[in-house]
């Protein structure tokens, strides 16, 4: 049986679930009980690779994963005989702390020191190697990212947090509240909000007039992948006494409604 350990997408347009096998599993709206269904496993991945990333889903169905020092993406779910599609390498060296974005506007990824590269989509100009990006205003390095690049992207570190977003005269930062505490995992967009775990603990980035980060209440479990945003609800694989993810939850309303669980798929090791 696989052990998820990542989650991409959301529960009203539906998520993606990566295995620790490379398998990779994909379930609808979440209220409607579809069927999980089988995409194929993640092109050379080696099971168990610590060395993994990141997994990206966005409304297009995209989803990309990062381990080693691969990116490859995966442009239809659910269907066993689809390709998975190379990403150009990371600049040699930097190794991949995270990644965000996807395979239409192009990527930014978090190296292993802390910098910001990115690599422009087809729709951004097409360009086939990964520029480095200006630093975040931080006095330390960033920790981790998220967001798009139609909207900006999010960068963390512990205490500060900023926007980065991309215009003719080229990337500039826009320092944001910083966050209350150094968190592990954050997910979603500057137009639907965002979220952000750590310490055992959910907080929210609304991103109106006056952004600022607000706590939210959640069962005590402890959380090993997050992912979606306050407007379209948030999933999260949750770590049993192994620390293995086996189990999914989700809450359609963050901080307003009751967490539901959707029972992870089974899955064959390869």
């Amino acid at each position: 049986m696989s052990n998820y350990i990542r989650i991409a997408g959301n529960p009203a347009t539906g998520i993606v679930l990566l295995g620790d096998d490379g398998a990779v599993r994909s379930l609808g709206q979440v209220e409607t009980w579809s069927a999980w269904m089988a995409s194929p496993q993640a092109a050379g991945f080696v099971p168990g690779e610590a060395a993994f990333a990141c997994l990206r889903g966005d409304g297009a169905g995209f989803v990309t994963v990062a381990h080693g020092t691969a990116i490859r993406y995966l442009a239809v779910l659910g269907q066993p005989n689809a390709r998975w599609k190379d990403v150009a390498l990371p600049p040699a060296g930097t190794g991949i702390a995270g990644l965000a974005g996807g395979p239409l506007e192009g990527y930014l990824l978090l190296a292993a020191d802390g910098r910001l590269y990115r690599l422009d989509g087809p729709a951004a100009g097409g360009r086939s190697e990964w520029q480095a990006c200006a630093a975040p205003p931080f006095s330390d390095k960033a920790t981790l990212i998220a967001g798009c690049w139609q909207h900006g992207m999010l960068a963390l570190a512990d205490g500060a947090a900023a926007k980065l977003k991309s215009g003719g005269t080229g990337d500039a930062w826009t320092a944001l509240p910083a966050p209350p505490l150094a968190f592990e995992m954050v997910t979603g967009n500057f137009q639907d909000g965002f979220i952000a775990y750590g310490e055992g603990l959910l907080f929210m980035l609304d991103m109106g007039a006056q952004p600022r980060w607000s706590r939210l209440g959640m069962p005590s479990f402890d959380m090993r992948a997050l992912s979606g945003d306050p407007a379209h609800g948030v999933a999260a694989v949750l770590a049993d006494s192994s620390g293995d993810g086996t189990l999914v939850v989700y809450t359609l309303h963050p901080g307003k409604g009751s967490w539901s669980l959707a029972l992870a798929p089974s899955a064959k090791r390869a």
